[in-house]
């Protein structure tokens, strides 16, 4: 087979290389804390890492949670972005009390504390950002909360890295982690420690029953990011949440725009009847294939030839006006040299035969290339 000329070696890589972007477009995201998020503050990772250590499911509606078996799913939401319906709240506090066990992870926003609020949990989140100016990873912005309590959720976890988180109003839940003695709540909001701000140990994980389940509240969903999940000991942390059942919902319902792909990906793994439908596509491809597959690219630039006036055909080449659309089912390798060369001979009485076959042997040479390129 001959090569293809390098303009289509080149159209080829072009077409290669806007497939692999369009992929790539359509299967991540830049949502912040998304699942699908590969950059620093995506939560790809921590998808990944779910996989790893459970049955992981990824959630886009909150219809999961009735699907679920919640006495030994974990339900995992960071930083909800819209607010929860009525139908919505209702289905994730059903799951909670009937034995389920929600983490959620959120700091300044609102949606977070609604939610608390609708599955009827006590904590709150403070929504007054969190510094430490003793421990801390880069700066007073990323305390670290170095007393934990030991805990299924807490497993071999000594501290958690934080970045701009806030802190919980416990309200008689169980506090797992706080920030040191050296924390406080920067409510003036000057960055710095002023004379009315309260050195204490601020909680930041707490976990309460609601039912027959637990809701565990975490002030700063940014310990799952792709950069802050490498800190100590956030995956470690991460670990001990999706370790203690046997499957995680990871619920991106409320966590902005998801890439189309995963999204179609996730409709056909979750519903019988759009996989039956694609079966059916299947199917009906085949079929198509087995009727209408004599039809070849051959056949089609035959019938395209019909269009072309007559005396303008006469001036193409003898293999390519035996090409139409009317001899579908007469091949053009059935043209044998006798025929060629007595076509050649009526057209051209003037030629010696030995370059009517020259000219035959370049036309046929002509044909197999066309036909290698197909």
């Amino acid at each position: 087979m001959r090569r293809p000329p390098v303009p289509r070696l080149v159209l080829y890589a072009l077409i290669l290389t806007l497939s692999v972007a369009i992929v790539i477009a359509a299967s991540t995201s830049t949502a912040t804390f998304g699942g699908y998020n590969i950059d620093w503050d995506g939560t790809s990772e921590f998808r990944e890492l779910a996989d790893q250590q459970s049955e992981s499911q990824i959630a886009l509606e909150t219809t999961a949670y009735e699907r679920s078996n919640t006495s030994e799913t974990t339900a995992i939401i960071l930083a909800p972005e819209e607010p929860y319906t009525a139908n919505d709240s209702r289905r994730v506090r059903a799951f909670v009390r009937s034995g389920g066990t929600v983490v959620i992870a959120d700091d300044f926003g609102s949606e977070g504390n609604a939610l608390l609020s609708a599955v009827g949990a006590d904590a709150r989140f403070n929504g007054t950002q969190l510094l430490d100016e003793r421990e801390y990873y880069q700066a007073p912005s990323l305390p670290v909360a170095t007393n934990v309590t030991d805990s299924q959720y807490t497993s071999d976890v000594a501290q958690l890295t934080l970045n701009g988180a806030t802190a919980i109003d416990a309200n008689g839940s169980t506090v797992l982690a706080t920030s040191s003695r050296f924390g406080y709540l920067d409510r003036d909001g000057t960055g710095g420690l002023s004379p009315g701000d309260e050195l204490s140990t601020y909680p930041v994980v707490t976990v309460e029953s609601v039912g027959d389940g637990r809701v565990i509240a975490v002030s700063d969903p940014s310990v799952f990011i792709n950069t802050m999940l490498t800190q100590p000991d956030n995956e470690a942390f991460a670990t001990a949440l999706l370790e203690t059942h046997q499957q995680t919902l990871l619920d991106y319902s409320r966590a902005g725009e998801q890439p189309p792909l995963s999204i179609i990906l996730l409709a056909v793994r979750s519903s019988v009847v759009v996989q039956m439908g694609l079966v059916g596509v299947g199917i009906g491809f085949v079929w198509a294939y087995g009727v209408f597959g004599r039809f070849t690219s051959r056949s089609i630039w035959g019938g395209l030839l019909e269009i072309v006036p007559e005396p303008l055909r006469d001036h193409f080449p003898i293999w390519l006006r035996e090409i139409t659309s009317g001899d579908e089912d007469t091949p053009t390798e059935l043209i044998d040299e006798d025929t060629l060369l007595r076509s050649l001979s009526q057209r051209h009485p003037e030629w010696d035969e030995t370059r009517l076959r020259q000219v035959m042997t370049d036309v046929l040479s002509e044909r197999s290339r066309t036909e290698d390129d197909e």
